[in-house]
């Protein structure tokens, strides 16, 4: 499995990337929404982990260009603000499941494999 995680927080994404390797999973980061595009312009992925609040453009903005470009690949919504009009904007933006921060490496992986099924 290879997994994109974009975030502007060093400690979250390297926090994310050891969860994902120790469980054998390979991963690639970006740490804003241009970077993720740019590396799915030319890679594939079987999920996404983004992150909303992010300078320049937010997540959302994300998860809408890559389900329109890689409509395929699982989208996980991880945000501090996991309130239901975050939720209800991230459905509507395409995101195919959520993850409130700070969480366990256990949830992390437990609601990876889940939006996967």
């Amino acid at each position: 499995m290879k997994v994109l995680i974009v975030d502007d927080d060093i400690i979250v994404v390297e926090s994310c990337r050891r969860i994902l390797n120790a469980e054998g999973i390979e991963t690639h980061i970006a740490g804003t929404v241009e970077e993720a595009e740019a590396v799915l312009h030319i890679e594939a992925f079987d999920a996404m982990i983004t992150d909303i609040k992010m300078p320049k453009q937010d997540g959302f903005q994300l998860i809408v260009w890559a389900k329109k470009h890689r409509p395929d690949m699982i989208v996980l919504m991880m945000t501090g603000y996991l309130i239901p009009e975050t939720q209800d904007k991230g459905l509507r933006s395409g995101a195919d499941a959520f993850i409130a921060k700070p969480f366990t490496p256990d949830e992390l992986i437990s609601k990876l494999y889940d939006t996967l099924k």
